[in-house]
């Protein structure tokens, strides 16, 4: 039988570790496509160096795929990369297995063609990775040729080669692991689940859309239901944050849902990314119902002039409502801003400041600057005028900041504010630590 080990290399943890997602639901589809295939999963979250080369050692795969969830901490004041800890890693696995290795992940995927090279992989999978896997190790059993696969990359292939990815699966299986489910509920207080994949937004620094698609694909609703049952009656876990890119992208099937939700009476309480437009009183309130507490809001700025910059599909009006309706029910609410990014300047500044002073008690959260990907608005504009050669290496992490942006200005013009401003180097790792011991669960900002 074929043996296939699927190796998490995240191991950054701030401000808590995140269940490796990735795994889980490579594997539960795999076995359930293919139950002839034996897969084993290494999380390096849970093993030291010399632990992790002898599991896989142990184990003896006959292929291995590696999952590159981050390539960096996104982080403008640390900017903190990841890839030189990523080579030494693929080093030591082809010392340890001569078994062909497999590249794919979130991270992986916007640098495909380069870390294929400089991380000497034999085989890339860009984007969703579940189908291309699967197809990929059939062929390579039967050893039949991997050309014609979608968002298939291999060494020596000729561009034309390359076929983008246009098939997607609408059945994605997912069992959780329970060596994982138990260190990372001990460690982060929640688990993690898909309700839908692919975001038709452009917002104009976002990546997502590259990695997973602009086509939204809604899960089955009693698959979902089934994955947090499991994880209650298996695990005790009554607290899972949804990882959609937004999670209300589309209201009818989020309804529909959270009906279903309530419907099961299971105690599990949730949260998710949302974006601050397309929710009414009505529909936080039956998401209520169905177990939501925390909403955390991809607001990214509180003034017009930036939100049309940042090519937002929402405007102040908007936040400012959402916000309120979210405070009269009593849930809880954070709002991520992007300081300093493409079009900001110095009245936008002014506004944001100004304008977060009119939301109901929140927790802010801001990043200063863009990180630059590719294939991105940010990217082109930048190009087009000249602030960015087409040739620069993105993987190195590159940052857009506004020269309106001052660091020092902004941090002086916060203290005493009334809302809670949560700065990118503030270590949490204690307090969130110190809440978790007390047996607290979900994203726990609302305590800091």
């Amino acid at each position: 039988m074929p043996q296939l080990v699927i190796i998490s290399a995240n191991r950054h943890c701030s401000p808590y570790p995140v269940y490796p997602l990735a795994l889980s639901y490579l594997k539960s589809y795999l076995q359930q496509a293919w139950p002839a295939l034996q897969i084993s999963l290494l999380d390096l979250n849970l093993a030291d160096d010399s632990q992790w080369q002898q599991q896989l050692a142990g184990v003896n795969p006959d292929y291995v795929a590696l999952s590159l969830r981050n390539i960096d901490d996104t982080d403008s004041q640390s900017q903190r990369e990841f890839i030189s800890g990523y080579r030494t890693l693929v080093a030591t696995l082809r010392s340890v297995t001569k078994a062909p290795l497999i590249l794919g992940g979130a991270g992986y995927s916007l640098f495909a063609k380069t870390l294929l090279e400089q991380l000497d992989g034999d085989y890339g999978i860009v984007g969703e990775g579940e189908l291309t896997l699967l197809q990929l190790l059939q062929r390579l059993e039967q050893q039949r040729p991997v050309n014609g696969i979608e968002g298939l990359l291999w060494h020596n292939q000729a561009a034309a080669d390359f076929v983008p990815r246009k098939t997607f699966i609408d059945d994605p299986q997912l069992q959780f692991d329970a060596d994982l489910v138990a260190h990372y509920w001990h460690h982060s207080g929640m688990l993690n689940i898909q309700t839908k994949r692919g975001c038709p937004h452009r917002c104009i620094y976002c990546s997502y859309p590259s990695i997973d698609g602009t086509t939204v694909r809604q899960l089955p609703i009693p698959q979902i239901v089934e994955s947090l049952k499991q994880a209650w009656d298996q695990h005790g876990i009554d607290y899972v944050f949804f990882t959609d890119s937004v999670f209300n992208l589309t209201p009818d099937f989020n309804e529909a849902l959270a009906k279903a939700l309530i419907k099961t009476g299971l105690p599990t309480k949730w949260g998710a990314y949302f974006a601050p437009h397309r929710l009414s009183s009505r529909q936080l309130a039956l998401y209520q119902q169905a177990g939501l507490t925390h909403l955390e809001f991809g607001t990214e700025a509180l003034s017009d002039i930036t939100l049309a910059s940042y090519q937002k599909p929402f405007r102040l009006k908007q936040v400012l409502r959402t916000a309120q309706c979210a405070a009269e029910l009593g849930l809880h609410q954070a709002h991520f801003l992007i300081v300093g990014g493409w079009g900001e300047n110095q009245e936008s500044l002014k506004q944001t400041l100004e304008n977060a002073s009119l939301l109901p008690p929140t927790v802010l959260f801001p990043y200063f600057g863009m990180r630059i990907y590719p294939d991105t608005g940010l990217a082109m504009q930048m190009t087009q005028r000249h602030l960015l050669a087409a040739e620069t290496d993105l993987l190195t992490p590159q940052y857009y900041l506004s020269p309106a942006f001052n660091h020092a200005q902004f941090q002086q013009a916060i203290e005493g504010h009334q809302q809670r401003w949560i700065l990118p180097d503030d270590d949490l790792s204690v307090g969130i630590a110190q809440l978790r011991a007390l047996g607290k669960r979900g994203p726990l900002w609302e305590y800091l």
